[in-house]
């Protein structure tokens, strides 16, 4: 995996005719946060477009969007982002009106399933069975959706073709030795991520949550 922190442009020959799929980590901004948070949010979700715009003009136009937990195409799947990842659905409306498409990437029932079992471990079951069935179909279920996305972005994304995928930063996708990955890693990350971990430090003694935990669906 390439990682881009200061997004260099790449050679365009040596990439010429394969698959490249630019990972753009996703970072949500809470309901409540200060200023300065949304700031930060803002800045990050800016570099992103500029660090896209930049791989496009050595590796091509994006042709097709990916969102985790997104299900549906077109204007149904924006929707979609618009609810879970409203920092970024500006970006990704853009691209779709320009020269991308937006493609459904996941199993509906399988991410409710999921979000299910995460919401039986925030509810602090009194039974550890329930607790232990819930934390093992909370993992089983995650590692059959980043196997599922692999598989997705495998078969729909064509030879010479440019992908955008927006997922969390933890993610575990095995992504196909035939797919050159560009992962998108501009400055303001890391201060966004300083940020977000001190401001929920402060407030709770806890470390930021995972953006997509703390959204749902």
């Amino acid at each position: 995996m390439t990682t881009l922190s200061h997004i260099p442009r790449p050679q365009a020959e040596r990439f010429e005719g394969k698959r490249s799929l630019f990972l753009v980590p996703n970072y949500v901004a809470p309901p409540g946060l200060p200023e300065e948070g949304q700031t930060l949010v803002e800045r990050y979700w800016s570099d992103v477009r500029d660090a896209i715009s930049n791989l496009e003009r050595s590796l091509g136009a994006v042709r097709k969007v990916y969102h985790e937990m997104v299900s549906a195409d077109g204007d149904d799947g924006i929707q979609q982002i618009e609810a879970v990842n409203p920092s970024a659905s500006t970006l990704i409306r853009a691209m779709c009106q320009s020269t991308a498409e937006m493609r459904g990437l996941e199993d509906a029932e399988l991410v409710a399933e999921h979000f299910d079992w995460y919401r039986v471990q925030m509810m602090g079951p009194s039974s550890q069975a329930v607790l232990t069935a819930a934390i093992e179909g909370y993992q089983h279920t995650l590692d059959k959706r980043f196997s599922n996305i692999a598989e997705r972005i495998s078969s729909d994304l064509g030879e010479g073709e440019s992908a955008a995928l927006f997922i969390r930063e933890d993610h575990r996708v095995q992504f196909e030795g035939g797919v050159q990955v560009f992962y998108i890693a501009p400055p303001s990350l890391d201060a966004l991520k300083r940020w977000l971990d001190g401001h929920f430090r402060e407030g709770s003694g806890e470390s930021a949550p995972s953006p997509i935990e703390e959204e749902g669906v």
